[in-house]
């Protein structure tokens, strides 16, 4: 068993809904940093399969379980949130892993820091089994363009100093789901700076069980009109991002598309990549663009 930790400096949070078969991997990973002073929370948003079973012989003081009605991932980390005792908390899914200097790299960059910081992101890498990886992480210096843009922060990575989300928490609307951290980020890079370490220090793998996809034209049109809206709820991200929110709709018309190609309805997806082009044309340079493109000349040419 582990030392008692009293006062932790870093709060995990792991939201999980039936990952028994991926979670211990997750948790072997924080469990494995080389700083210690941490404790992890995990969070089971109502899960039907052996989760609970899984979990409960570990031995260690800094680990807590706690098992709640399903509310979706916001409700569960803002549940892990309000439990919380360290002074950043730090988000990761139950299929992600955080490599060995993941907290290590996240308190050097703090405490290097001349002042408090807000909140901070580490970069992570996405890995696929038989393709390289690509590095996530962002420019701090064109950071409200980065996220008019999309969400290249994902949660994993994100530092969030406790005083501050606690004031910030995930907005906990289920249909807003998928896109309830782009639409805390937007809010939170309203109010802070936010600081970055490029250092690649934890992995999103992708896998079968992982995939977002979906070709509900409705569910994904909502997404955009809530996780828009709810941000430009807050004075401070009409005021910061008031000159993107064009830009932000056509990059959320061009994600919507992309699910549409690729669920092969390219009629829907023309109308929505159009209706992003002409809302903001210099979206045609991003990849996302060119990849809708490919998939719907390689749908046509399967129809032939």
């Amino acid at each position: 068993m582990s030392a008692n930790v009293i006062h932790p400096f870093f709060t995990v949070v792991i939201p999980t809904y039936n990952r028994g078969g991926l979670v211990m991997n997750t948790l072997l990973s924080v469990f494995n940093q080389t700083f210690e002073n941490f404790e992890l929370l995990l969070v089971d948003d109502g899960s039907t399969d052996d989760t609970e079973f899984v979990v409960s012989n570990i031995v260690d003081s800094r680990f807590k379980y706690f098992k709640k009605k399903n509310q979706e991932r916001g409700a569960a980390r803002n549940f892990g949130v309000l439990q919380a005792k360290g002074k950043y908390i730090t988000f990761c899914d139950s299929d992600d892993l955080l490599y060995p200097d993941y907290l290590k790299n996240a308190y050097e960059t703090i405490s290097n820091s001349n002042s408090e910081i807000p909140w901070m992101h580490l970069a992570y890498e996405i890995k696929r089994s038989h393709l390289s990886s690509i590095k996530m992480s962002i420019n701090p210096s064109d950071y409200i363009v980065t996220l008019a843009k999309g969400n290249p922060l994902s949660c994993m990575g994100v530092f969030v100093l406790r005083t501050v989300i606690l004031n910030n928490l995930f907005n906990e609307d289920r249909n807003l789901s998928g896109s309830e951290d782009w639409e805390l980020w937007v809010r939170l890079a309203s109010q802070y700076p936010i600081v970055i370490d490029k250092r690649i220090s934890a992995c999103l793998i992708m896998h079968d069980g992982r995939s977002v996809l979906t070709g509900d034209e409705l569910k994904l049109q909502l997404r955009k009109f809530l996780s828009i809206g709810y941000a430009f709820d807050e004075k401070n991200v009409q005021q910061v991002f008031s000159d993107h929110k064009k830009m932000m709709e056509a990059y959320f018309d061009t994600y919507i598309s992309l699910h549409l190609v690729l669920d092969k309805q390219n009629i829907k997806a023309f109308k929505y990549l159009a209706k992003a082009f002409l809302n903001y044309p210099l979206c045609v340079f991003e990849r996302r663009f060119l990849a809708i493109i490919k998939h719907w000349f390689i749908n046509v040419l399967n129809l032939n």
